[in-house]
């Protein structure tokens, strides 16, 4: 047994401090880990509506159309655009997102500085291999892209047009790409100014141009048109102050760091709690960069823009907050391309020298711990989405087609819901929020809701097309039985990790 413990040990150990094995084994694992999460995940509507968006949109202006409505710019509608000429299957989405997070994974660990165990605690950490890797949405093309960039910034003269080109890949993922893409350009400028480097006029003004060409492309699918009803985009911003709104947002810190013991949202003691220890953990780590001017300025500038787009326009889940760790990754990535340099901060020096001493000693520490906690949280999350399904979704559109049951006329409501079901069928659905049938669901004036007696009133007047029965599928068990139907239960999925997503199948028809 000593032995083959001790054979064991060696073996990790030459895995271990040997680089090129390492590295081959970390990613392997990340990659068939992921496979099996993503085979394993029920994709929900976030996933399947922008899906069905891509596989139903009448023509690439309709897209585009379509697209303005959600919130986002157009990169990943675009690659799924792409795909969609393969095949209908939204498997391949799932496929390509693994790509990507595993891209992510394989620059970590090959370019970035970290120690071994920061780089392995990383990669199986919440953020990277589940909320960015399972989960298949947006997210991870803006992480992807920011580490590239990162990868490149210690020789960021020779890169310049590159490193510009890649914040608006950034600037075109999502708006939270965008805002810290806004953040690392301006960096390269502050760089320039600050280390007195001569560059090339022409190489600055067509970096200028380049990225302003992007952020307008990005903004211009962010401002949403004038019917829009979705509290996204360039509109619908919170603008009055109230202290437990601003503690729930410096909470978000903790939430991102650190992800257990999570406060809610309706106590404020809780909340005031966890917001005073973020902001002790955002001096912490603002004193680790004092002494170097540019991941400080990363780091501050990023951290209050997130903070304040965080409080005028959503508190977000995880997938949103999650911004504020990877800004701290980029920060303290970027950080190792300088040297310390303290006769630039003499204020510093004079007032802070213990405490700035002290933070640097514990930097490495502190961060690790913060790795480990986000490890932690990762294998949970990851083995929770093995055991319980996210959506109850695929469990359901399987049924449908198991029991021979897709060719039937489909009424779904809640339509917004519905639209994983949609995504799995492939195939459109009565709805009847928007009186018609369709897929996924776009938020504005042609849609209302509904409640569950106006939705069997549209499903009785569906019978006058000469139907038989009709599969009405709803997202809540129903109460209400008209006498002019014949409603039966045949089946119902409740098992789902969305709370709405539980899906009760009845088969109506007329009575006689």
């Amino acid at each position: 047994m000593k032995h083959s413990l001790k054979s064991l040990n060696s073996a990790f150990l030459v895995f271990y401090n040997h680089p090129r094995f390492f590295n081959i084994a970390v990613i392997a694992l990340f990659f068939i880990l992921s496979l099996i999460g993503i085979l394993n995940h029920s994709m929900w509507r976030d996933e399947l509506n922008v899906w069905t968006i891509v596989r139903d949109s009448s023509s690439f202006s309709d897209l585009l159309q379509n697209i303005k409505y959600e919130g986002h710019p157009a990169l990943w509608y675009l690659c799924l655009y792409f795909l969609n000429f393969f095949t209908d299957n939204p498997l391949i989405m799932q496929f390509f997102h693994l790509a990507i997070a595993t891209s992510i994974i394989t620059i970590f660990l090959l370019f970035s500085p970290f120690s071994r165990l920061q780089k392995l605690l990383f990669s199986f950490g919440y953020f990277p291999f589940y909320e960015y890797a399972t989960i298949s949405r947006n997210y991870s093309l803006y992480v992807l892209f920011a580490f590239v960039f990162c990868s490149l910034f210690k020789n960021r003269y020779k890169n310049f047009i590159a490193l510009t080109i890649l914040l608006v890949l950034m600037n075109n993922a999502n708006a939270y790409g965008l805002l810290i893409s806004f953040v690392l350009f301006c960096a390269l400028f502050a760089d320039l100014i600050l280390l007195k480097h001569k560059l090339n006029h022409l190489t600055i003004l067509s970096s200028i141009g380049i990225y302003g060409l992007g952020l307008y492309t990005s903004l211009f699918l962010l401002i949403p048109p004038l019917d829009s009803e979705l509290n996204g985009g360039l509109v619908k911003w919170n603008t009055f102050w109230n202290l437990h709104h601003f503690m729930k947002v410096l909470a978000r810190i903790w939430n991102s760091y650190i992800l257990i013991l999570v406060p809610g949202d309706s106590k404020f003691w809780d909340v005031a709690l966890y917001a005073i220890i973020s902001l002790f953990i955002l001096i912490f780590f603002a004193l680790s960069f004092i002494k170097k001017p540019i991941p400080l300025f990363i780091y501050g500038l990023g951290t209050i823009e997130l903070l304040f787009f965080t409080y005028t326009k959503v508190l977000g889940s995880p997938r949103h907050y999650g911004s504020f760790y990877i800004i701290l990754i980029i920060a303290i990535w970027i950080s190792f391309y300088y040297p310390s340099q303290p006769d630039r901060l003499q204020f510093a020096k004079q007032f802070f020298t213990k405490a700035i001493a002290w933070v640097n000693r514990h930097k490495s520490k502190v961060l690790t711990l913060i790795l480990l906690v986000q490890l932690i949280a990762g294998v949970v999350a990851f083995s929770r989405n093995l055991i319980v399904p996210y959506s109850a979704s695929r469990e359901t559109a399987n049924y449908i087609k198991n029991k021979a049951l897709e060719d039937m006329f489909i009424v779904g409501s809640q339509d917004t819901v519905m639209t994983p079901i949609s995504g799995y069928l492939n195939r459109q659905i009565y709805y009847p929020e928007s009186q018609d049938m369709g897929s996924f669901v776009l938020y504005n004036s042609h849609r209302d809701d509904v409640d569950r007696k106006e939705t069997l009133a549209q499903t009785q007047q569906l019978f006058n097309e000469k139907r038989e029965e009709i599969l009405l599928i709803l997202n809540y068990e129903l109460d209400l039985f008209p006498e002019e139907l014949s409603i039966e239960e045949i089946a119902k999925f409740t098992n789902s990790y969305i709370y709405n997503e539980k899906y009760y199948l009845y088969l109506v028809s007329l009575q006689e």
